[in-house]
């Protein structure tokens, strides 16, 4: 430990802010390069649940397997996990925002309902972005913060289940913009990070 000590040094603050950006899209490569080796395989069609929850896990894996890397290699504090949660989160905002746009100006339907989608969709990313940054917590309480099995498993349970689910709903064309399934969706992620939250005030 002495030896890595004298090897890593601690970084900037705000360099984290560039690896939470930089583990996730070299997660979203990942799972794309997964996605495309799975579509050339001769494997036979899973059922959907099956498939997203295959997805769900692989997505876990990928993100917050590469973040605990880097957390432990560069001894990271709290601090240091949420800015890397938050470079995480803004990243994903970045890449999706383009495609919002894309599909407003494809369907304009009329100023109120456009209102009301744009509404949906900040609402939605800001509850990502949460539970980017309270997954993320979990973990660093997990691997660095002394709490262990308990919060890393705890982790990547609700960040595996969350990720099943929004790939179940895209395989099932789910319609995201009807309220009812807002409301579901939204209450189901809420609920979630009520608890991930309540975790770490008890672990803190």
């Amino acid at each position: 430990m002495g030896e890595r000590d004298d090897i890593v040094r601690p970084m900037a603050i705000w360099n984290w802010f560039l690896v939470g950006a930089a583990t996730w899209a070299l997660a979203i490569i990942l799972k794309v390069l997964a996605d495309f080796m799975v579509q050339r395989s001769s494997l036979p069609e899973l059922k959907d649940w099956v498939a997203a929850v295959l997805s769900g896990i692989w997505s876990t894996l990928c993100e917050l397997g590469l973040f605990v890397l880097a957390l432990w290699f560069w001894s990271a504090t709290f601090a240091d996990a949420l800015v890397a949660a938050l470079g995480a989160a803004l990243a994903e905002f970045i890449l999706l925002l383009p495609a919002a746009i894309s599909a407003h100006f494809a369907k304009s339907q009329g100023k109120t309902k456009d209102k009301a989608n744009w509404r949906a969709f900040f609402f939605e990313r800001s509850l990502f972005m949460a539970n980017h940054l309270l997954s993320r917590a979990l973990i660093w309480f997990g691997v660095m913060g002394g709490a262990g099995l308990a919060a890393f498993g705890a982790a990547m349970a609700f960040f595996a289940v969350t990720e099943s689910t929004q790939a179940y709903g895209q395989a099932r064309n789910w319609d995201w913009l009807n309220r009812q399934t807002q409301t579901i969706f939204f209450g189901f992620l809420i609920t979630i990070m009520i608890t991930e939250f309540a975790l770490i005030v008890w672990w803190w």
